[in-house]
């Protein structure tokens, strides 16, 4: 039990030994001789009492309600219905019980409380003084629909607010799995498309040293310096295969299949960016500075940041100009895509963000910096800094 939980238990006990102390208190005050007259003392007494079966009516409620009500009828029946000092602990009873049990028991037992109440108000009003002869029926019935009717619609609407704040929080909780899920549906995606090209990038070095090595084979006896010559070349694209293999195959999880596709690569930007274009895309490439050769893994991650951004602008931005500038700077490259606030409501996507995560993993596969961010105009920029040894040769 929380700390507020234990407060909301003994408050209503509290409250009712608050009750019956005041009405002893008032009682004393005003009898001139209160012990030659013990009748009075009798609803204070009968409310202590109850206050100390309120502390059982989490572990009992049933028993707790049947020997409040019983106390509440005993002190009916001595004030001739006059004296109300007992009634809240019978509220709180019933409150109680309808947080505990529902359905067909709650009312049988719920009714049956209502019933006494009424008959025994009804019989004992007959002897009251204060109350009109015509009034006994309708007091005895909205006394019971306020010690029994509405505790129960309270604690139904206290019931129903819980199981919607329960299922609001298995939605959340439902919507955070599946949210995490297709996080890691895409970047499973994104690293079967590494483990794809990076097929692709090693057949091609392979390919190559079967090559230099046949050649060197055959020319070993006729010209060594050329032999050579094709084992040096043997080595290197056998070191750069490795650094590859090796920078790559810890991201690999996935083991989807699909048909391979020519490697990517910068020098492919133009036909990217003309691509986008066709489709009806404000897109504009700009290149400066001299070019400089990059691994076949820094080209991949270089086509493939240009082509994600492209999209997320298409999705996100539609109808906004964007510019892809590749700037080939002394010890990097820099490709920067920036897109402006869209220009009219942006389509909707079940992955967005996902991308960015492809990005940041290639960016950190060849030692590239990745920046992505708003701009101050409202829209988005996505640069990459691929040093010049990035991804190998």
């Amino acid at each position: 039990m929380t700390g507020s939980q234990r407060v909301w238990f003994v408050l209503p006990v509290v409250l009712t030994v608050a009750l019956a102390v005041g009405y002893l208190v008032v009682t004393a005050y005003l009898e001139q001789d209160p012990l030659a007259t013990p009748a009075p003392w009798i609803p204070g007494a009968l409310a202590l009492a109850q206050a100390g079966l309120l502390m059982f009516r989490n572990r009992a409620p049933v028993v707790v309600l049947a020997m409040v009500v019983g106390l509440d009828l005993a002190v009916m029946i001595t004030t001739a219905a006059e004296i109300g000092t007992t009634s809240f602990a019978v509220m709180v009873a019933v409150y109680a019980l309808a947080r505990r049990r529902r359905g067909r028991p709650l009312w049988w037992i719920a009714g049956s409380a209502a019933a006494v109440e009424v008959v025994v108000a009804a019989i004992a009003g007959q002897w009251s003084d204060e109350i009109a002869a015509g009034w006994v029926v309708p007091f005895a019935l909205g006394r019971a629909a306020l010690l029994v009717a509405a505790p129960i619609v309270a604690a139904e609407a206290v019931t129903g607010r819980a199981r919607l704040l329960e299922a609001l929080r298995e939605r959340a909780e439902n919507a955070e799995r599946d949210r995490e899920r297709r996080a890691l549906e895409a970047v499973q995606r994104e690293r079967t498309l590494m483990a794809r090209e990076l097929h692709d990038v090693a057949a091609h070095h392979l390919t190559g040293i079967i090559v230099s090595a046949q050649a060197a084979n055959a020319l070993l006896a006729t010209d060594p310096d050329r032999a050579r010559s094709y084992l040096d070349t043997v080595q290197r694209d056998a070191r750069t295969t490795l650094t590859n293999l090796r920078q790559t195959v810890g991201l690999l999880r996935s083991d989807a299949r699909g048909e391979l596709a020519p490697v990517p690569s910068i020098e492919q930007l133009p036909a990217l960016v003309e691509d986008a274009r066709e489709t009806g895309a404000d897109i504009r490439l700009d290149v400066s500075g001299e070019p400089v050769g990059l691994g076949p893994l820094a080209g991949i991650a270089a086509y493939r940041m240009v082509q994600e951004s492209i999209a997320n602008a298409a999705r996100h931005a539609p109808g906004s100009m964007t510019r892809v500038e590749v700037t080939y700077e002394d010890a990097v490259v820099r490709i920067a895509v920036v897109n402006g606030p869209g220009g009219s409501p942006p389509a909707v996507s079940d992955h967005d963000g996902y991308g960015l995560l492809g990005m940041s993993e290639r960016a950190e596969l060849i030692g590239a910096k990745l920046s992505t961010g708003a701009t101050a105009e409202g829209g988005w920029a996505n640069i990459l800094e691929i040093p010049h040894d990035g991804g190998g040769e």
